[in-house]
């Protein structure tokens, strides 16, 4: 067994999409909308994992404090990259808000930022 994908709504499809795609190197794998849908879908995939992003007219904002870790629910994306440090000076070079790189205890290095729509993602490098 493996995650196949996780599926995110967001204000903007197009901004979030290429936000994964130009940071991330995520590839474009899918288009659709569904039949009574006020909106649609973009499928993302990154080595076999897949992103499934949802825009819709009638979204509806969000009530979980993503920062309170004692609040159930999802908490944030992991995406391993080879060098934390390097790539957070990358993106930060972009104008791009992300915290310091910091020492994990279940990992070499970890920072975080957050997606257009103000998502968590944790860059995470393996011990």
């Amino acid at each position: 067994m493996r995650v196949h994908h996780i599926a995110m709504t967001v204000r903007d499809l197009e901004a979030s999409a290429s936000f994964y795609k130009e940071n991330f190197g995520f590839t474009e794998v899918n288009r659709f909308t569904k039949p009574g849908w006020k909106g649609s879908a973009v499928v993302l995939q990154l080595e076999g994992f897949q992103l499934e992003i949802f825009q819709f007219q009638n979204a509806v904002g969000r009530k979980d404090d993503l920062s309170n870790l004692s609040v159930l629910g999802l908490k944030h994306i992991s995406i391993e990259v080879a060098d934390v440090r390097k790539k957070q000076r990358e993106l930060a070079a972009k104008g791009l808000d992300i915290d310091a790189p910091s020492k994990g205890t279940s990992c070499a290095w970890f920072c975080f930022l957050r997606d257009p729509d103000g998502l968590p993602i944790e860059l995470y490098e393996p011990s």
